[in-house]
């Protein structure tokens, strides 16, 4: 594996909307964990060097900052290394170098208000596990909700793939910390969800910017890894795979930003004139 932390900080301006990357490490991991084989890496002539390295792809533990009408929002943060965060022995660590992360950054992990989750999989730094005992959750973030689709909280029974995920989010539930909306809402200024299900049943993109013209859209695990953007359905990965693609390629439109989750350093890429460019800093 391959760990990469000195990296250069994305921060995407859209009008009023502010959006920053909050990354904790960049690493190579088994192409198998994002739904790919060797062979599908290395079809992608640009997986390389940002992308995938060798036939390894590339990922990374972060999160997503957005700024806007006095609201700060952490989008879907360090998803899916439930493990790690959450191990009794590094938990403390791993928290304590996440919240200087956001420092370094510039944001104020009490200044978070909501934490936006494009749909259940995964505990990630939404909640993080309380002194008190097992059972007990509190949110990372001291001053915010946990906000994810309608959908998804209806299918909260059936999408808790974890014991753990299961008793984090059931904390949360019974707590009333989890708030809801629904396909087309407008999340903040410039924010907008759109329902897709796809991935599995509560799953939601978010677009910022304009309603007809988003400069922006985070994919959520529609796109695990951005190779994922040209290597087709991905069963492995989706409950219907060929109507994520479908999705995928619509979201593709030249000149947009395409932001997800998991994807490492810089954390976004946009179609130019038929070929996929990396953000770089100014």
């Amino acid at each position: 594996m391959i760990i990469d932390q000195d990296v250069p900080m994305t921060t995407i301006e859209v009008g009023d909307v502010v959006l920053t990357r909050v990354l904790y490490l960049d690493a190579a991991i088994d192409p198998e964990a994002t739904g790919l084989t060797a062979q599908e890496v290395r079809s992608v002539p640009w997986a390389e060097p940002l992308w995938a390295d060798g036939d390894q792809v590339r990922a990374a533990a972060c999160a997503w900052v957005i700024q806007s009408g006095g609201r700060t929002i952490v989008v879907d943060p360090a998803g899916n290394i439930d493990d790690i965060l959450h191990d009794p022995g590094t938990t403390e660590a791993h928290q304590q170098a996440f919240a200087a992360a956001f420092v370094t950054a510039g944001i104020d992990p009490g200044s978070v208000d909501t934490v936006l989750l494009s749909h259940i999989e995964s505990v990630g730094l939404a909640f993080v596990r309380a002194t008190d005992g097992p059972g007990s959750w509190r949110p990372f973030f001291p001053n915010s909700r946990v906000l994810m689709s309608d959908t998804a909280l209806a299918s909260f029974g059936t999408l808790a793939e974890t014991e753990m995920v299961a008793e984090a989010f059931g904390v949360l539930v019974a707590d009333g910390l989890i708030d809801t909306f629904a396909d087309g809402d407008l999340l903040a200024p410039g924010v907008r969800a759109e329902w897709t299900g796809a991935h599995n049943p509560g799953h939601t993109a978010f677009h910022v910017g304009d309603l007809d013209a988003p400069a922006v859209t985070f994919v959520g695990h529609l796109a695990v890894t951005p190779l994922h953007l040209a290597t087709g359905p991905c069963r492995p990965q989706h409950a219907e795979p060929e109507r994520a693609w479908e999705w995928l390629q619509s979201a593709v439109v030249d000149g947009r930003w395409l932001v997800g989750p998991l994807w490492p350093s810089p954390g976004a890429v946009r179609k130019v004139d038929n070929r996929f460019v990396e953000w770089r800093a100014a």
